[in-house]
């Protein structure tokens, strides 16, 4: 009987978490994924990857965070200097041939609050190679857009060793030091979104919505010239007076 009305609790638990569970994406346009390292003990190499994806669940009565799944391309490492990046996506690092995603995966749940600090224990695997991996979060809390869409924001902050993925690669310098340093730092701002109602990445581009909307009349006839645009080219030439 006792194992009956255990299993009832936890199915009922399990079902609470479900029926109240929002699941978001990463909203990439909004985002950024970065890293940094030491560079001759001086200065840092920085870097970040253009492509990546990401979803979690939400449980907003609780605030908590359930399900993280993120999936980085490795191939889309960016760090301003293409031959460096070559060298990156090569064997000595992400090794991108075999191993074309870089992954992080937490269950949760993890309580959160708006403008309070977090932990997000979950697994990192980089070269097919999966390691314990805490990040450091920070939730901004959720609003609003101008178009009626709820948006929440994260920042998310971690270290790892790259020696603990086989990249070891390295140079050493005169004074004895080495060139590359172990201790990649991680730096992830998101903003997410409910799946089936992000705001359209084209609501927020130049010219505004009313521009295009106008823009569409004008060429239907509709109206005689635009009210929104800055752009020369959308007005007719004046044309010059005749000289006296």
């Amino acid at each position: 009987m006792k194992k009956y009305l255990l299993l009832l609790f936890v199915l009922a638990l399990a079902f609470s978490y479900t029926a109240h569970s929002k699941e978001l994406e990463i909203v990439a346009e909004h985002s950024h994924i970065a890293f940094d390292v030491d560079y001759m003990l001086m200065t840092k190499v920085e870097g970040q990857f253009k492509k990546y994806t990401g979803l979690f669940e939400m449980n907003t009565p609780e605030d908590t965070l359930l399900n993280v799944r993120v999936a980085i391309t490795g191939n889309s490492v960016d760090t301003n200097d293409g031959k460096r990046d070559f060298h990156l996506r090569g064997q000595e690092f992400f090794f991108v041939a075999n191993y074309p995603e870089i992954t992080f995966r937490a269950k949760g749940p993890v309580k959160i609050a708006a403008n309070e600090k977090f932990k997000l224990p979950g697994e990192i695997t980089l070269r097919g190679i999966s390691k314990p991996l805490v990040l450091d979060g920070f939730y901004k809390g959720k609003t609003k857009d101008p178009w009626g869409k709820e948006n929440y924001f994260f920042t998310l902050t971690g270290e790892l060793n790259r020696k603990d993925f086989q990249m070891i690669w390295n140079q050493k310098m005169d004074n004895g030091g080495l060139l590359v340093g172990d201790i990649v730092r991680i730096t992830m701002s998101i903003q997410s979104q409910v799946i089936g109602d992000k705001t359209p990445f084209s609501t927020h581009m130049v010219p505004s919505t009313k521009g295009i909307v106008e823009r569409k009349e004008l060429k239907e006839g509709k109206i005689k010239k635009l009210s929104t645009s800055t752009d020369p080219k959308d007005y007719p030439a004046k044309k010059e007076e005749p000289k006296k």
